[in-house]
């Protein structure tokens, strides 16, 4: 499986509310899991938390290898809540672990903090970001 295919099951399971396949998306040492014990503990929180939004698309902009084992995908994730519809941009860390690629961790950038134009996003976005904060 390619990292852009885990993504892929990993969206589906949050369009489809399935946070039990979410939390299994994450890898074993990302900050998440370090959070949530288990999976019926996650789900208990993302339901309270995500159940009112709706992932309505996301494609990955652009790829970048770190190692054999880790990539960076440049994600565009769009969702609604509260019925606003809201855009973000995404670098995640994806780790390859007994052949499979998991979720570790990502930065996060609104479109409204964006500077310059939507279509001139690029990992020095978040290269040259102050907050390197991954979640």
């Amino acid at each position: 499986m390619t990292p852009q295919e885990s993504l892929h099951h990993r969206f589906e399971a949050l369009q489809n509310h399935d946070y039990s396949a979410v939390y299994q998306s994450y890898h074993q040492d990302s900050p998440l899991h370090h959070q949530f014990a288990d999976s019926a503990t996650y789900a208990a929180f993302a339901e309270q938390q995500l159940s009112d939004l709706i992932l309505t698309s996301w494609r990955c902009l652009a790829e970048r290898t770190l190692s054999t084992d880790q990539v960076e995908c440049l994600l565009q994730i769009d969702f609604e809540l509260a019925e606003e519809s809201h855009r973000l941009y995404e670098l995640a860390l994806l780790i390859r672990c007994d052949g499979q690629w998991y979720y570790h961790s990502a930065q996060k950038l609104p479109a409204e903090d964006l500077s310059g134009h939507e279509d001139d996003i690029g990992f020095e976005h978040f290269d040259n970001n102050s907050e390197k904060i991954r979640y």
